[in-house]
C-alpha cells in the first residue's frame, strides 16, 4: 500500500520539500502559490482564522493541484482531531502536548485500527456512499497520515525521544516561542539556555528514527511572503 502524502515519501525518500503556512482561509492563494510548486498546505488551526468551512474548501483547494493538507489542530483532544482529518488534511501538528502520555493519546485519536482508535464518519474526502471497501480504506487512511508533536514546553521537551520513538509518530516540530516562555525566557527563543534545550531534544530525535521538521522542511508563513514581496517590489521602483 502506497502513499500520496508529501510530507511521508519526503520522510522515505530522505529529500526536501517546501509549503505554505496559511493563517487566514483563502483558496485563491493556495492555487496561487501552487504556481510555484509548493507540496504541502499548514493550515493554522491554532492561531489562524479557519472554521469547518473553511477547512475543507482548502482541502478541496489543495488536492486539486495535488497538494498534502495538514492542519496544526487548536488541542491534543480527540473531538478536534477527529473534527480537522473529517474535512481532508491528511496530517496534523499538535500542540500542548507534555508528556509520552499525551503523544500515546494523538496516536490513538489520528488512526484507525489496528494503530489506534480513530472515530469514523460520513466524511469526506469520501462520504460512506463511495467507500466500496472498507477495511481496506480505513487502512489506507492510516498510510496517507501524517503526525507531527510539537515541543512547547517542559515536559515536552524531557519525553522528546520517547515520544518521537512512538509509532505513528512521522516528525516532531518546537514551537520556539512557547517553548522559550516554559524555559523561563519569554520572546527570547534564541537564548543559549532554549537553544541548547533545542539541539539536545533533536540529538534524542534523531536518535529515535524521526526527523525535525527543519531537518527537511521549508516553510513560507503567508504574512511573511506577502511583506516580503510588497517590500522588494515597492523597494525596487518598478
Amino acid at each position: 500500500m502506497t502513499t500520496t502524502n508529501s510530507i511521508k515519501l519526503a520522510i522515505a525518500e530522505q529529500r526536501g520539500i517546501r509549503g505554505l503556512h496559511l493563517t487566514f482561509p483563502h483558496t485563491g492563494v493556495i492555487e496561487l502559490l501552487a504556481i510555484v510548486g509548493i507540496d504541502y498546505l499548514y493550515l493554522d488551526g491554532e492561531h489562524g482564522a479557519f472554521d469547518n468551512r473553511d477547512l475543507e474548501y482548502a482541502c478541496v483547494t489543495a488536492e486539486r493541484h495535488g497538494i498534502t493538507a495538514i492542519a496544526r489542530v487548536p488541542d491534543p483532544s480527540a473531538a478536534t482531531i477527529c473534527r480537522f482529518m473529517d474535512r481532508g488534511v491528511k496530517g496534523i501538528v499538535v500542540p500542548h502536548v507534555n508528556s509520552l502520555a499525551d503523544a500515546k493519546a494523538v496516536v490513538d485519536a489520528a488512526y484507525f485500527g489496528p494503530v489506534g482508535n480513530r472515530s469514523f464518519g460520513g466524511n469526506r474526502p469520501k462520504f460512506m456512499a463511495g467507500i466500496v471497501d472498507m477495511p481496506a480504506h480505513m487502512a489506507q487512511s492510516n498510510e496517507d497520515m501524517c503526525v507531527s508533536i510539537m515541543i512547547e514546553t517542559v515536559g515536552a521537551l524531557d519525553a522528546a525521544g520517547d515520544i518521537a520513538a512512538l509509532p505513528g509518530i512521522d516528525y516532531m516540530s518546537f514551537g520556539m516561542m512557547d517553548l522559550a516562555q516554559s524555559l523561563g525566557h519569554p520572546g527570547n527563543p534564541k537564548h543559549p539556555d532554549v537553544l541548547a534545550a533545542v539541539e539536545n531534544a533533536s540529538r534524542r530525535i534523531r536518535a529515535a528514527g524521526k526527523p525535525v521538521r527543519e531537518d527537511f522542511i521549508r516553510v513560507g508563513w503567508i504574512n511573511d511572503l506577502i511583506a516580503r514581496g510588497a517590500k522588494q517590489f515597492f523597494e525596487s521602483g518598478e
